[in-house]
């Protein structure tokens, strides 16, 4: 609705970019009035009612709806065009302003009083001035090549503190501000701020780049700023800033003048280094953290040279291609805060200047990767640039094994030169780092969540011996990619419940069966299951023997290393019966699982790792029988034949068991590896016990022996359908 205003006689049109207060200044120059005249006739207070004092006035931030229709009804320029020219338009991007007072927060995204200026521009435009020179991301004029001025050099000011004295008439590209030791009621300076000293950069240096892509962003400051370090969506100017706020805070706090020669020339660095050696105004750009030497924190650098500086600083780390690359680029300037005595750990490397994104934050992390602690960098996942912070994972302990699985612990325990491992116990201890990984659970508890019976001390060296060795890195983000895949995938076997099941459980398999089984496959049967329950004690819950019920539990080391013995010396027949009794056992319970699983990550994750271990499948398991010498046989010399390590060999003949037993009871173990076939067929396939026979090369003998001793019932001769009975 119309307030019945009159319009100015004259009309003049905003240049682009111009600010508001710019524009109304000029106006009232080319009327020759009092600068009041003009804010009087758009109805806009020329005093600020809260504190009767000569401030910025708050339309210039931003514009409430009656000022935009009056000034619109008096100028004739639209809402839009008004609102631009106003630091509206940047709110919640590049400044952030207090709605209720209208006033930049000058302690969030670098908020700053005043305006920088460009005397060039100033000069060329008759004294306009743009809305941006009013940031704090404005410091260079990519036009003239020069670093915006900060003061009047006349009175040291820095201009449009406030707005200009109402009574007098505005004097485009002059100071402003009062003169200085000028009483109660001073002269203006009105020095010609056109012939203000500036100082020149590099039209195709780092300050220059810097200060274009600020202002391609500025242009549009909703849109996502689209880098490589922020991932395909990019991320919003504000995170980019306040990312770019941190970074340069710490550039200008720790940075010495040799870090930052290659950003800048001497006049800029000379510049900087006389900004940095001045005493910081108490209060204004001094943070809550002064006693730690962190003075340029919070509110915005007095001077553009800088500002410059640390914001190109800031963005050689920000344009990198990816977390690693940052990560590489930041740690120069880590490691210069290290150095300043400030202890650096995950939780305070990135507390200065509030929140910043998990990309930066994922990056400055990993720059302290090889001065972190490795639980802290199995927590923080810095081996794989993870972006987020750790959480509570215990729900993977049901999905993770007491010992990690023989695939990848073979691969992943580093090992002496003689092939014993670098720590007892290490499938353990690598199960419980694989559940540290991105969690916040103690080393305790995640060892009570595991099962196992390892202490936090053995965790903690353990982890340290991986960080020591050549691949210790990599071990790392092999087990951090699995603890992610267990997270994203699961797995078919709940762990924790077999444990709850078995662990308590004191016999496994029938010992008669057992033992005539030994009696048909071995020259020397050994009358004592123990080893047989062992196995299936491991096989069933992931957990090694010595976890057991203390009746089958190995109790002294000799008893383990007939254990293991037993492991890669079983006969595929005794395997066979196991996993039969294994499978039994789970359906006792209901338990609708397979017997045992290993997860299986995909190549390229693994690309580039170098492990300690060898690949379990890099020898397959015909290529490893052809080369078993016969029945006594040398394990280390079957290692050498096939040019790997003895615990690969060891593997691989635990998981694909061979028939090395004499030839006289090779026969036998045929039978009984072939007989559950033979039932099938004879039972389901109806087929013949001759059929049978012809089939797979052998004796009707043999096949009825083998059915009769495997408790199946034979059919009566000539019982076949369509066969006539003998009489």
């Amino acid at each position: 609705m119309s307030t019945g205003r009159r319009t100015l006689p004259i009309r003049c049109a905003p240049q682009p970019g111009e600010a508001l207060d710019s524009r109304l200044e000029f106006t009232a120059a080319r009327l020759t009035c009092p600068f009041t005249d003009v804010l009087s006739a758009l109805g806009l207070p020329n005093r600020e009612t809260a504190t009767a004092a000569l401030v910025l006035p708050a339309w210039t931030i931003r514009l409430t709806q009656d000022e935009l229709a009056a000034i619109t009804e008096v100028t004739g320029i639209a809402d839009s065009v008004l609102t631009g020219m106003t630091l509206q338009p940047f709110d919640g991007h590049a400044v952030d302003i207090l709605p209720r007072h209208r006033r930049v927060n000058r302690r969030v995204l670098w908020g700053r009083a005043g305006s920088r200026f460009c005397p060039l521009c100033l000069a060329d435009s008759g004294g306009r001035w743009p809305v941006a020179w009013r940031l704090s991301w404005s410091f260079a004029c990519t036009r003239h090549h020069v670093l915006l001025a900060d003061r009047c050099p006349a009175c040291h000011r820095i201009p449009r503190m406030r707005s200009h004295p109402r009574r007098d008439t505005p004097r485009p590209g002059r100071c402003s501000s009062a003169a200085p030791d000028g009483g109660p009621r001073p002269p203006r300076c009105h020095h010609p701020l056109t012939g203000t000293p500036a100082t020149a950069i590099p039209a195709d240096g780092p300050l220059a780049e810097a200060q274009r892509l600020l202002d391609t962003a500025l242009t549009t400051p909703s849109r996502p700023v689209r880098w490589p370090l922020y991932g395909p969506g990019g991320a919003p100017l504000n995170v980019v800033l306040r990312d770019t706020k941190t970074l340069g805070a710490l550039v200008l706090n720790h940075a010495t003048p040799d870090d930052l020669g290659p950003l800048a020339p001497p006049g800029v660095l000379d510049r900087l280094e006389r900004y940095r050696a001045d005493r910081l105004p108490a209060g204004s750009q001094r943070s809550p953290d002064a006693r730690h030497g962190d003075l340029h924190s919070h509110v915005a650098p007095g001077d553009a040279a800088a500002t410059a500086v640390a914001v190109a600083a800031a963005f050689r780390i920000l344009r990198a291609e990816n977390i690693r690359s940052a990560a590489r680029a930041a740690q120069w300037l880590t490691d210069r805060m290290a150095a300043s005595g400030r202890p650096l750990y995950p939780g305070n490397v990135v507390a200065l200047g509030g929140a910043i994104s998990p990309a930066l934050e994922a990056a400055l992390r990993c720059s302290r990767e090889t001065k972190l602690i490795p639980v802290a960098r199995l927590r923080h996942r810095t081996g794989v640039d993870s972006t987020r912070p750790p959480t509570d994972h215990d729900a993977r302990a049901r999905v993770l094994p007491a010992a990690l699985w023989p695939q990848w612990a073979l691969r992943l325990t580093p090992r002496h030169a003689s092939g014993r491992p670098a720590a007892q116990r290490a499938d353990e201890l690598l199960a419980v780092a694989c559940l540290l990984a991105g969690n916040t659970t103690p080393i305790r508890a995640a060892v009570c969540l595991t099962g196992t019976t390892v202490s936090s001390h053995n965790v903690s060296t353990f982890l340290a011996t991986l960080t020591r060795h050549p691949h210790g890195a990599d071990v790392l983000r092999t087990l951090i990619l699995l603890a992610a895949h267990l997270d994203a995938h699961g797995a078919p076997i709940d762990y924790a419940r077999r444990r709850a099941l078995f662990t308590t459980r004191p016999h496994f398999i029938n010992a008669r069966a057992w033992l005539e089984l030994q009696r048909r496959l071995r020259s020397n049967p050994g009358p004592d299951p123990v080893h047989a329950e062992r196995w299936l004690f491991h096989t069933l819950t992931g957990s090694p023997p010595h976890l057991a019920h203390p009746g089958i539990a190995p109790a002294t080391p000799a008893q383990r290393q007939h254990y293991q013995r037993f492991r890669w010396r079983i006969l595929p027949a005794e395997a066979e019966l196991l996993r039969h009794t294994a499978r039994r056992l789970l359906d006792e319970y209901g338990i609708d699982e397979p017997i045992q699983w290993t997860p299986q990550l995909p190549d390229r994750a693994l690309h580039g790792l170098q492990l300690p271990g060898p690949d379990p499948h890099s020898i397959t398991p015909d290529r490893l029988h052809q080369a078993v010498p016969g029945s006594d046989f040398s394990i280390a010399q079957l290692a050498r034949t096939v040019e790997t390590t003895t615990a690969h060999v060891v593997h691989l003949l635990a998981e694909h068991p061979f028939d090395w037993s004499p030839p006289r009871f090779r026969r036998p173990q045929h039978t009984a590896t072939r007989t559950a076939q033979w039932r099938q067929w004879y039972e389901r396939d109806r087929l013949s016990l001759q059929a049978i026979a012809d089939l797979e090369e052998t004796t009707l003998a043999t096949i009825r022996l083998a059915l009769l001793k495997n408790g199946t019932q034979l059919r009566p001769a000539g019982s076949r359908p369509g066969r006539p009975r003998r009489k």
